[in-house]
């Protein structure tokens, strides 16, 4: 009798569940898509209705105080629309992820957690037919509990997307990574601060 396995596609997860996935990913991303991060991550935080720029950037920094400072290096800012981005710095894919990790829970005890809109993990990718590099982004989406890819394509001012590429990239990854497979819910963000 013979016996095979498939190795399923991960479903929708939870924050936890997928910063873990992408801290686990690491390799693969590097090795086998060819693309290395740029030494950020992100995470998308909507204010309040009745909150100021001020009032959300003092927010996110009372909650971020339960952060390990020693192990993270962030930084707190606002965009013209009033989100708050903490971005995180690091070197590797792997401790950008744990540290994700760490501010979603961190955000959770604050009572941001239902506020938390996005992480976004952009990556550096060679186009060896064009000769460039390119900037993709992993949106890890709270909404739908899954990764959606992101390419802006030419001048930011135009909001063009590499759509082609993002199905190309989501269709390498689906299998170790919680992808979105719909691409109706790929929404992209424009004018992110990483």
């Amino acid at each position: 009798m013979c016996l095979m396995t498939f190795k399923r596609a991960p479903k929708h997860s939870t924050w936890p569940e997928a910063m873990e996935a992408m801290a686990r990913n690491s390799d693969r991303f590097q090795q086998q898509l060819d693309t290395v991060t740029t030494g950020e991550v992100a995470v998308l935080v909507r204010p309040t209705p009745e909150q100021s720029h001020t009032q959300t950037k003092a927010e996110l920094e009372r909650a971020l105080t339960g952060m390990d400072r020693t192990k993270h290096h962030f930084d707190v800012t606002i965009d013209e629309v009033g989100h708050g981005w903490v971005i995180l710095k690091g070197e590797h894919l792997q401790e950008l992820a744990q540290g994700a990790a760490q501010m979603g829970d961190v955000f959770a005890a604050a009572g941001l957690g239902e506020r938390v809109v996005a992480a976004v993990f952009p990556m550096r990718w060679h186009d060896s037919t064009n000769q460039r590099d390119r900037t993709i982004y992993w949106l890890y989406q709270s909404r739908i509990r899954s990764f959606t890819p992101f390419v802006p394509e030419g001048d930011p001012s135009n909001e063009r997307r590499d759509h082609e590429l993002e199905v190309r990239m989501e269709a390498a990854i689906r299998r170790e990574l919680p992808t979105e497979r719909q691409t109706a819910e790929w929404f992209p963000i424009w004018g992110m601060p990483v």
